[in-house]
C-alpha cells in the first residue's frame, strides 16, 4: 500500500467536529472528537474513537458517562482549544461557558445541541479505545449548522 496515496484516500472521509465532555467529581474536561459516529436508532446509540492518552478515556471509564456537544459552524477556535492535550492544558475549558449537570454530563453553552451517553461496550482500536455508548438524554441549546473538519482545516494524518 502506497502511504501517501493511504494518507490522500482517508482524508476524503467527511467529518464533523464535535466537544466530548465528562467529568469525576468536580474534574471536568472536554476534548474535540470527529471519528464519532451514530450506530444504532434502537436503542439510539453512539461509537467514539478515544486515544488510549487521553485525559478524558480514564475518567469516560471510571464514570461510564460522557456527552457529545455538537460545535456548530464558525466554531473553529473552540475546536482547537478543545483539541489540545488536558494533561499539558488542564484549564482549558476555563473561560468555556459550560455547566457541570446534576446528572453527571457537562454541556457547552455555546453549542447546538448535546446527547448524554452511557458507556455500554468498549474495545481495543489500535491506538485508540473505541467506546459504544447508549444516548439516554439530550438537549437543543440552538438551531444551526454543525461545523466539520473540511471547514475547520483541520486534517489527520491518514
Amino acid at each position: 500500500m502506497d502511504p501517501a496515496i493511504k494518507k490522500q484516500v482517508l482524508r476524503l472521509f467527511t467529518y464533523g467536529l464535535y466537544a466530548v465532555s465528562c467529568a469525576e467529581g468536580d474534574e471536568v474536561n472536554a476534548f474535540t472528537a470527529n471519528w464519532l459516529s451514530q450506530v444504532s436508532f434502537e436503542p439510539p446509540l453512539v461509537a467514539v474513537s478515544i486515544e488510549k492518552d487521553a485525559k478524558s478515556l480514564p475518567m469516560i471509564q471510571r464514570s461510564q458517562k460522557f456527552a457529545i456537544n455538537v460545535l456548530r459552524t464558525g466554531q473553529r477556535e473552540l475546536a482547537g482549544t478543545l483539541g489540545k492535550s488536558g494533561f499539558k492544558y488542564p484549564d482549558k475549558l476555563q473561560g468555556i461557558s459550560h455547566e457541570l449537570r446534576p446528572d453527571g454530563y457537562v454541556v457547552l453553552h455555546d453549542a447546538l445541541g448535546w446527547v448524554g451517553c452511557e458507556v455500554r461496550n468498549s474495545m481495543d482500536a489500535g491506538d485508540s479505545i473505541l467506546v459504544l455508548a447508549e444516548v439516554v438524554d439530550v438537549g437543543l441549546i440552538v438551531e444551526g449548522q454543525p461545523l466539520s473538519m473540511a471547514e475547520a482545516g483541520f486534517r489527520h494524518a491518514g
